[in-house]
């Protein structure tokens, strides 16, 4: 019900605009009251950022899933895949271009945003210290570690800046500015 309830918001908030939709609007778009809403979701800002959340489950699976001998940066590329998916499907980034131009012009919006990436770095980082440590059986450095993170998102976000005028080339220029920023270090 959840991921229906945001479906249908996303769809109103690109319509409408986010500020002018309503929650009574969203829940009536499913058939709900307005209590039924708050039971799934405490704001319409969350349902915004719901998507934030769940795009940052597949990141920390699919990071899961990497074998513990690749080098965290490739894990972290490789990570990445579900945005790369997204991105080269058209309908779905075009979605995705609506919802980040919702959070980019709400200034609540977007410190929320920042909020939910740097706790979705730190997870990764977390996990990148986690599967280091079993591999190496000693800590890594949980300092390079967080910028190694970092680093991969700073690549993320240039490749995605890039993609605004060239779509179809995001997953090439994402693998090309990785390489180009890949680390020196073993731990990396």
């Amino acid at each position: 019900m959840q991921s229906r309830i945001a479906r249908a918001a996303e769809e109103l908030f690109v319509a409408k605009g986010f500020e002018d939709t309503t929650v009574d609007e969203i829940a009536a778009a499913v058939g709900m009251s307005q209590r039924s809403f708050f039971r799934y979701f405490a704001s319409k800002d969350e349902v915004v950022l719901d998507s934030l959340e769940r795009l940052g489950y597949d990141l920390v699976g699919r990071l899961e899933a990497r074998p513990l001998e690749e080098s965290a940066w490739d894990s972290l590329r490789h990570a990445f895949d579900p945005i790369v998916e997204r991105l080269a499907d058209p309908a779905l980034r075009d979605h995705d271009a609506a919802l980040q131009r919702i959070v980019d012009e709400s200034p609540r919006l977007f410190a929320a945003y920042l909020g939910r990436l740097d706790r979705l770095q730190r997870s990764l980082a977390e996990l990148l210290q986690a599967r280091a440590a079993h591999r190496h059986g000693c800590e890594p450095d949980s300092v390079v570690l967080r910028a190694v993170v970092g680093g991969a998102f700073a690549c993320l976000h240039a490749a995605m800046v890039h993609a605004v005028t060239r779509p179809d080339d995001f997953g090439h220029c994402l693998d090309r500015t990785m390489d180009a920023l890949r680390p020196v270090a073993a731990s990396a």
